[in-house]
């Protein structure tokens, strides 16, 4: 009688794949803080929600993201609101389902203006906005 069985392929792991040799991290560097320091360090990575060590590399290496301010990002959650306000009234234009309303050419324009505004709020290029496309 032939065997049937498939045979057993490892297991694959979940998660991400491993980082080549060269790119692994295997140092560790250790930085004794008092209570004052620890503090101003975790107050200063609380906006930008990095774990401590990470924040420390990214500092290290001048990468740290910006800071952006509270009402910039509920500034910036409100417009969301408008700019998909403004793609649903975009297409209900062009599907017909509104044939009074304000020229397309216009919509387009707002969406776009808004699109801006927001990514000003982040801090981003206006260049990199558009390339993001429309949030």
């Amino acid at each position: 009688m032939p065997n049937t069985e498939l045979p057993k392929l490892p297991r694959r792991k979940s998660g991400p794949k491993p980082l080549a040799l060269a790119d692994k991290r295997g140092h560790t560097v250790s930085v004794r803080l008092n209570s004052a320091e620890l503090a101003e360090l975790d107050a200063a990575r609380a906006p930008v929600q990095m774990r401590r060590g990470e924040y420390l590399r990214q500092a290290w290496a001048g990468k740290l993201p910006p800071t952006i301010p509270s009402i910039n990002r509920e500034a910036w959650a409100s417009l969301a609101r408008v700019a998909g306000n403004l793609n649903q009234y975009q297409h209900a234009l062009n599907a017909g389902e509104v044939t009074d309303g304000h020229p397309p050419d216009l919509i387009e324009s707002l969406a776009t203006q808004v699109q801006t505004l927001r990514a000003a709020l982040l801090g981003i290029a206006e260049s990199e906005a558009t390339s993001e496309g429309q949030s």
